[in-house]
């Protein structure tokens, strides 16, 4: 125990067990008489309580507006008799503090007036310590019975919540796919939890360590598709997260993340409901996981003529394998369809989604294997297939469902479309690392320069211009991603020492597509063509010139698509000094590809 004295103020703190387990009081005394202030420090210390001391009456109602005791005891005669109204004014500040009135028996009128204005009661002068006792021990019974009746309604409200949140979770149960139970699963925990976000990480693929995002509700967050454990712990950590493990018979089965979890005071703690839910949420998983094992021979999504996830996994783990055993090549790709509600229904009433599904399954072999994700995404596998063949095949889908005859929302606008390609084994060795690129790659497609400004709308000399005014003149801030234009400024020759040592690279993983323009002396195209040779079986070389085109006279570009990715470099040669642009994007690869056919007069594309 440890007190400290002053003149105005006495402030009693002492371990919090020495009452027994009984609610501690904290006492404001507006009292100026030595003998009756040592008489309660004495006697409340010894009792677990806290005792703060006013010697005037100014003080003592700042100081109970400020400390918000239990108990106050005020000297009514304090201050000429004044002490009668700050009974009533620290009701007014304080309504549910009990007042005791403290008077010498010949002020026992002005006593019985302090209780008629709202008071507790009455103590004579000189107090005893068993009146004080008897005072201090009516208040703490009365405020363990608030306490008491807050921490039972605090538990009905816990008890409503927690009746109506499992009753949500079995509802997950009766989900068609593991994706629709999980974001069933989050969106019960962001109500029920009045949590502010919530996502939800499962396993990628049977036996996977990798965790896959299949469910994100409420404020949006750059959280990781792809994952392992140790990552998302780390990120969880980094953005306040609240960790809960989806865990059934000791199994991990997923992680749930769930932030903004509401301040709440003893007893409100949600925590521990969450707890009781995922194990319920796990059970239900596990159930539907079971279940769409058993259907995987045949499951095909109701709504459409694509596979289901589950069926896309099983296959595609085949797949892996088989390319492990004989040294063979796969892709595979990610597809999103549009964002937000406004694009749910297209102008003839359909689903894009379904409409999407038909037209993907129009330009892919029969072979490939379509499987709708959820009601924007679908997953493409390709097997056989290197990274030119995917390439080729991306650029078949964005022309179906991105060109002028693409997908449209209700109001007539075409709906954006992000595809992104991954190849085995240049981009992973497992489904999951496959599917984190293929999806990165479908992101930054969706920031492409093409986008942003509008290229595709563009003749060569003006997508060129365009290009340099914002990435050189312009000087925007660029984005760290490879795919980003990044700008050059070199002597001719090393440009052209540049470009030959950019198509011996892409050389080093297969096959690859060039395409460059050639003019009179030296030039990027001239100098490929005569490092290439005239005996290469696995390379297609296009050389284009442009040069009669107006604006385009003074073009250096370069263009290939290989095994394992696109590389363009776009620039302008003068006195001997290129500017230029490169960057590893293969929309803009693409467009490139087009403009330089239009500006030549030639089909550069199948």
């Amino acid at each position: 125990m440890s007190a400290e004295f002053g003149a105005d103020h006495v402030a009693v703190s002492i371990d919090p067990d020495a009452n027994g387990g009984r609610s501690a009081l904290h006492v404001m005394a507006i009292v100026a008489d030595p003998p009756t202030l040592s008489l309660m420090q004495r006697t409340l210390s010894a009792a677990g309580d806290s005792i703060s001391v006013a010697s005037d009456l100014s003080e003592g109602l700042a100081r109970t507006a400020a400390e918000a005791p239990d108990l106050v005891f005020v000297d009514v005669e304090l201050g000429q008799n004044a002490g009668l109204a700050v009974v009533h004014h620290v009701r007014a500040i304080a309504p549910a503090v009990a007042i005791y009135a403290l008077a010498r028996p010949e002020a026992l009128e002005l006593a019985g007036q302090a209780v008629a204005l709202g008071g507790s009661g009455m103590l004579l002068l000189p107090l005893s310590g068993d009146e004080l006792l008897t005072a201090v021990a009516e208040v703490r019974t009365r405020k363990a019975e608030r306490e008491d009746r807050a921490r039972l309604e605090r538990e009905a409200v816990v008890s409503r919540r927690g009746a109506s949140l499992m009753q949500r979770i079995a509802e997950v149960a009766e989900a068609r796919s593991r994706r629709e139970g999980a974001e069933r699963l989050a969106q019960a925990l962001l109500e029920g939890a009045s949590a502010r976000r919530v996502l939800v990480y499962l396993p990628a693929g049977e036996g996977s360590r990798q965790l896959m995002r299949v469910a994100a509700v409420g404020e949006p967050l750059e959280a990781p598709s792809f994952c392992d454990d140790m990552e998302l712990l780390g990120f969880a950590s980094q953005y306040e997260l609240e960790v809960m493990r989806l865990t059934l018979r000791r199994e991990h089965c997923g992680l749930i993340l769930l932030g903004g979890l509401p301040a709440r005071g003893p007893g409100e703690d949600a925590l521990p409901l969450i707890n009781v839910v995922t194990v319920q949420a796990a059970t239900a998983l596990a159930l539907i996981g079971e279940r769409e094992q058993s259907n995987r021979g045949a499951m095909k999504d109701p709504s459409s003529s694509a596979y289901t996830f589950a069926y896309f996994v099983d296959v595609a783990g085949r797949e892996i394998d088989k390319a492990r055993r004989y040294g063979r090549r796969f892709a595979l790709a990610t597809l999103g369809i549009g964002e937000g509600p406004e694009s749910s229904k297209n102008r003839g009433g359909r689903e894009p989604s379904v409409e999407a599904a038909e037209r993907v399954l129009g330009v892919v072999r029969d072979t490939d294997v379509l499987a709708r994700v959820d009601e924007s995404e679908f997953y493409l596998l390709l097997p056989e297939t290197g990274g030119m063949g995917a390439h080729t095949c991306r650029r078949r889908v964005m022309r179906q469902l991105a060109g002028p005859g693409g997908l449209r929302r209700g109001d007539g606008r075409i709906l954006e479309v992000a595809m992104g390609v991954a190849t085995f084994p240049h981009d992973g060795g497992d489904l999951s690392q496959l599917l984190r690129v293929a999806k990165h790659r479908a992101e930054v497609s969706r920031r492409s320069v093409v986008r942003r400004l509008a290229l595709d709308r563009l003749p060569l000399n003006e997508l060129v211009d365009t290009l340099f005014w914002s990435f050189i003149e312009g000087d925007k801030e660029r984005e760290s991603s490879i795919e980003m234009p990044r700008a050059l400024e070199l002597p001719t020759m090393d440009v052209v020492g540049l470009a030959v040592g950019t198509v011996n690279e892409a050389l080093r993983g297969g096959g690859a597509r060039v395409v460059a323009t050639q003019r009179s002396g030296m030039s990027v195209g001239a100098a490929v063509r005569s490092a290439l040779g005239r005996d290469r079986s696995d390379v297609r070389f296009d050389a284009v010139d442009v040069s009669d085109t107006p604006g385009c006279e003074d073009l250096e570009v370069m263009v290939i698509i290989a095994e394992h990715g696109t590389y363009s470099l776009v620039g302008r040669s003068e006195r001997g000094v290129v500017r230029a642009l490169h960057l590893a994007d293969p929309l803009f690869a693409d467009l490139v590809i087009q403009r330089l056919g239009d500006a030549a007069g030639v089909r550069l594309f199948d």
